[in-house]
């Protein structure tokens, strides 16, 4: 089985006719997520762009169900993806806080004990103290390519209650029906996302397993799974009339077997596929035979390293300083 220490995947995803993360709404238009980069001529355009915040939500949509089948520990908060995870209302973990002679170690050995979900998305105690639990998942931002990508604004009617239609207008067309505009993106957007799978069920602070390597096993199993699923089910915002239609998934698994990290570039770089494998290329000159990379051409193919990968990973059983 091969010892996974970190993974990374970085890909080309073509969405089109989406709306997964728009900005906010001034009057009756909906404003889309726009961000500025750099392309290869270094002139600067602005892109449309989902955040790594809402991929970092759609991946633990899909994750805290496979914890849940496993009979992982999860906090009640965890369990209705309430963001704040175990900091959110858990008793135990409030008690410790609030005992002054309590070592922050120990409250962040509650923290990943129990709650898997905290244990691989992270989570921060405020309050009494702050003990910060960081996440072992890290999306980038998923930005379209400036030369591939592009938003529009439609013009949408939506059936008013008759109550408002005095408000509106009374009678006619416009006082029955509220219009508004809505964006819908097409394009091919650069994702980047990194695993530092050695991570799960570490305390930070000991530097110390406080999870069995059954359960540390069966949590990564289950993070590799959720990360499938989000490639192929993005469950962001305005799905109900605006569900992407995904047409492509190309790019790199990048995968290390000790503390040298998975090599992961932008796609943004039409050269991103060679410029990985030279670069693990050049790790395992280092380190021989410690970093391989996956290439894929579709989901389909990028569903199944991932699916094997799940079912054969093995976890570091001590811990290598990075």
């Amino acid at each position: 089985m091969p010892l996974i220490h970190s993974l990374a995947i970085s890909a080309r995803l073509t969405l089109n006719l989406h709306n997964l993360n728009s900005e906010g709404t001034e009057g009756n238009q909906q404003q889309t997520r726009m961000v500025h980069v750099v392309d290869a001529q270094g002139a600067r355009r602005a892109v449309n762009a989902v955040s790594g915040d809402m991929f970092k939500h759609i991946l633990v949509g899909h994750l805290t169900p496979l914890l849940e089948a496993e009979n992982q520990p999860l906090s009640p908060a965890a369990r209705q993806l309430n963001p704040d995870r175990i900091v959110a209302g858990y008793q135990p973990l409030a008690d410790l806080a609030a005992n002054k002679m309590t070592p922050n170690s120990e409250i962040m050995t509650t923290m990943i004990r129990d709650c898997a979900v905290t244990d691989l998305a992270g989570a921060l105690l405020t309050g009494t103290r702050a003990v910060g639990r960081k996440s072992v998942v890290e999306f980038g931002w998923v930005v379209g390519l400036p030369a591939a990508t592009h938003t529009e604004q439609y013009l949408h009617v939506k059936y008013a209650p008759e109550t408002r239609a005095t408000a509106t207008g009374g009678e006619t067309v416009a006082g029955t029906q509220a219009l508004f505009h809505r964006p819908t993106s097409s394009g091919v957007y650069a994702l980047v996302c990194n695993l530092d799978l050695y991570r799960i069920g570490l305390n930070d602070i000991t530097r110390q397993y406080v999870v069995d390597e059954n359960s540390r096993r069966v949590r990564a199993r289950a993070l590799l799974r959720a990360l499938a699923a989000t490639l192929l089910k993005p469950v962001g915002a305005q799905r109900n009339t605006q569900n992407p239609h995904i047409a492509g998934c190309e790019g790199v698994i990048a995968v290390s077997e000790c503390s040298l990290p998975a090599p992961m570039l932008s796609p943004l770089d039409d050269a991103f596929c060679d410029e990985i494998d030279r670069c693990a290329a050049a790790l395992n000159r280092v380190q021989p035979d410690a970093v391989r990379t996956l290439r894929f051409g579709s989901a389909s193919q990028a569903v199944d390293i991932l699916a094997r990968l799940s079912a054969e990973l093995e976890l570091p059983a001590a811990v290598v300083r990075p």
